[in-house]
């Protein structure tokens, strides 16, 4: 009957929304006598009725904000009989009062911590797919109280909701193209990356490449928030993961094995430019320092001379290029941006204007220069103090890989090391 009253629920006319609000508090109402007798399984719809309801506890007439929440009082008594925490009766109702104030703000928040609680975490897309479409019809007062509802249930309901985020994040993208809501949106996606970081991520890296610009957005405002070193060193430790992903056979298997972590390194480093270019932290980007740039300098090296790479998987599964579509660069060149970007905000302005006069990154481009760019871009980390230990003993091994190129690229990189070594004792 809910449901079927939704044209009225969602009303622009004040008088259809009252009415249709009276109705389902008469419903709601004997439902709750009779769930005696349904021997207390619990509601089945009960986060979309919330989500559906949570709108109008702030709507313009008084009258119609006391009977939605005389609905969802109704819902919560039956829910709370199913649970064992039940919220405390008293409290509800002194709630329920306080909604008769023309400033409904706190109170909506209070209720929304009360009525989130109960929303099993296998109703939570049914929330908020039921609450979300409301905020493009309701009036710009009542849209930061709605948003309220959906951030107190992305924290409330935080541990219950860990196996739904890929899908919550996904139904909160939808709403990226609103710009009204997009910095409420944007709020939300934090809130969850918050609690649920790891599942963020992964969600953002399947949307894949070409990169639009709602993704773009999402990875930036992550990155400018508290938790965007965070957020960088999750990629970080992906990406470093990601390299022992290959494997060495030339069987068809394995080269589609290989071909997919290409592809998925690429995204991760894609995301990770767009991380670097918000973060505010400086510091903490150049303690990364020692486990990204190895990561970035050897998909360099390893993608060398590669042209660009289709993906061989269509829209569902595990894709990271749209369907018959190619990346605008070359591999090789995502990731001496990516480079570029991240030695730019760890060096003095007057050492990448250095490796910028000299050519460095067309140098490591090429096949053919591609030793003598190493060994430049090695002398300008030495000079800058960005020449750590732990950065050494990572790329040594590569001097006896099975890979050529990392072979070229670590021989280049200790030749200009000892160059620089004995130069310094002449000059001494």
């Amino acid at each position: 009957m809910v449901h079927v009253l939704k044209g009225w629920l969602t009303s622009a006319n004040e008088w259809e929304r009252e009415r249709a609000l009276q109705v389902c508090a008469h419903v709601l109402g004997a439902c709750k006598e009779r769930f005696e007798l349904m021997r207390g399984r619990p509601c089945k719809r009960f986060g979309s009725l919330v989500g559906l309801l949570a709108t109008l506890t702030s709507d313009c007439l008084a009258t119609s904000r006391q009977r939605a929440w005389v609905c969802l009082g109704y819902l919560l008594q039956m829910q709370a009989r199913t649970m064992e925490v039940v919220p405390q009766a008293d409290e509800i109702r002194c709630l329920g009062e306080e909604l008769n104030s023309p400033d409904t703000v706190q109170t909506c928040a209070k209720i929304a911590k009360a009525v989130c609680k109960c929303i099993p975490p296998a109703q939570a897309t049914d929330f908020l797919t039921a609450v979300l479409p409301s905020l493009l019809h309701v009036t710009p007062t009542c849209v930061k109280p709605l948003w309220k509802w959906v951030f107190i249930f992305l924290v409330e309901c935080r541990k219950e909701i860990v196996q739904e985020v890929p899908k919550i994040l996904k139904t909160l993208c939808t709403y990226m193209r609103q710009s009204t809501h997009r910095p409420f949106l944007l709020w939300a996606v934090f809130l969850l990356a918050h609690f649920h970081q790891e599942p963020v991520i992964s969600s953002l890296l399947r949307k894949g490449l070409p990169m639009d610009s709602d993704t773009v957005e999402l990875w930036r405002s992550l990155g400018r928030s508290t938790i965007g070193i965070q957020v960088l060193r999750c990629l970080v430790e992906k990406l470093n993961r990601a390299r022992n992903n290959c494997l060495g056979t030339n069987s068809s298997a394995c080269e589609w094995h290989n071909h997919e972590t290409a592809l998925e390194t690429l995204m991760i480093t894609r995301a990770i430019s767009e991380v670097v270019l918000a973060l505010r932290s400086t510091e903490e980007l150049r303690q990364l320092l020692p486990h990204l740039l190895p990561s970035l300098l050897r998909w360099a090296s390893e993608t060398l001379g590669e042209e660009r790479l289709l993906s061989p998987l269509g829209e569902g599964g595990r894709q990271l290029f749209l369907k018959g579509q190619v990346l605008e660069e070359k591999p090789c060149r995502v990731f001496l941006m990516a480079l570029e970007l991240v030695l730019g905000k760890c060096m003095a302005e007057k050492w990448m204007r250095l490796l910028m006069n000299r050519a460095a990154w067309a140098l490591l481009e090429d096949p053919l220069t591609h030793s003598d760019g190493v060994r430049l871009l090695t002398s300008v980390l030495v000079h800058a103090g960005l020449l750590s230990p732990c950065l050494k003993q990572t790329l040594f091994p590569w001097l006896d890989s099975c890979s050529v190129k990392l072979r070229v690229t670590a021989t280049a990189f200790f030749a200009e090391l000892s160059w620089d070594c004995s130069t310094t004792r002449t000059r001494e």
